[in-house]
């Protein structure tokens, strides 16, 4: 009798129904099964922000882009002395508001950022540390992964394609079940089924509910994925003990997706790539840093 690691899904042994809250069934949870969603560590979550889902400023954006014209970040005003300069009105004059308007508002935004700084002069420090902070975190993120992305050759794509997309995440089973808290029961129906008996098949019910009844083996709840991807169709399982109960698995059916191609992943599988080295080279300097708390 097998025993299973249970996850968040949950059964009623006395009904014999098992709730299988998942309905999607797609290619994307073979591309989840190998990472190809996303490596992303403490270190590396800004990789897959931009500037307005993490709530950089447009200065910050543009900082962080450069400019893109290849044109000098030339002065388009002073206020008291302060400049205003081409680069850090970037990210608005790309939005399309008309130039003349952007400048105007900007100039605004200057006054009220220098009256800041002499109203509340600790705070004002502490702010301009904050943003600084941003500005380089962001710098550093957008341009580091865009090296790192241009770095990664054709044959360490083909290598991470040949590991990790593989056939079996692209299968998809259709599973029925028994499910019993009798000990005596489960054994006398798992005999019965393998004999073909009909009142004893009539009592399996879909493990998946939603769609066609398929679903990748890592989307199966309790890990019951493992034993089924080692099931023939038309198998039975032997007992497997749940914390809820006793269950009984039968494969129906079992059909192979189209794995894509490398091609076809190639821009995700760079992206992962780039993002392992990222995180790798960030955590690195986490732990060659000298953090003190306070």
């Amino acid at each position: 009798m097998n025993e299973l690691n249970q996850h968040e899904e949950t059964s009623d042994s006395h009904t014999g129904s098992m709730s299988t809250p998942f309905a999607k069934q797609t290619l994307a949870l073979g591309l989840a099964a190998v990472g190809l969603v996303g490596l992303v560590s403490w270190a590396g979550w800004t990789a897959f922000q931009g500037p307005s889902s993490s709530g950089v400023s447009p200065v910050a954006s543009a900082f962080a882009a450069g400019d893109s014209n290849g044109s000098p970040d030339r002065e388009v005003a002073t206020i008291n002395g302060v400049s205003i300069t081409e680069m850090e009105l970037g990210g608005m004059l790309q939005s399309g508001v008309d130039r003349a308007i952007v400048v105007d508002r900007y100039i605004n935004k200057v006054v009220a950022a220098e009256r800041g700084r002499e109203l509340y002069v600790e705070e004002a420090k502490a702010a301009l540390r904050a943003a600084e902070r941003e500005v380089l975190s962001t710098l550093y993120t957008t341009k580091r992964m865009d090296e790192l992305r241009k770095a990664v050759t054709d044959e360490q794509v083909k290598a991470y394609y040949d590991a990790n997309v593989l056939d079996q995440n692209f299968q998809q089973w259709k599973i029925s079940y028994y499910l019993s808290t009798d000990p005596n029961d489960v054994q006398d129906t798992l005999a019965k089924l393998k004999k073909g008996e009909k009142e004893a098949l009539d009592q399996l019910k879909p493990l998946v509910e939603q769609g066609d009844g398929y679903a990748v083996a890592q989307a199966l709840p309790y890990n019951l994925g493992r034993v089924v991807s080692k099931m023939k169709k038309g198998e039975f399982s032997e007992v497997l003990q749940l914390r809820n109960g006793l269950l009984i698995l039968k494969v129906e059916d079992m059909k192979q997706l189209k794995k894509p191609t490398v091609e076809e992943l190639k821009q995700d599988i760079v992206q992962a790539l780039a993002l392992e080295k990222f995180n790798a080279e960030l955590e690195q300097a986490r732990r060659q840093a000298k953090v003190e708390l306070g």
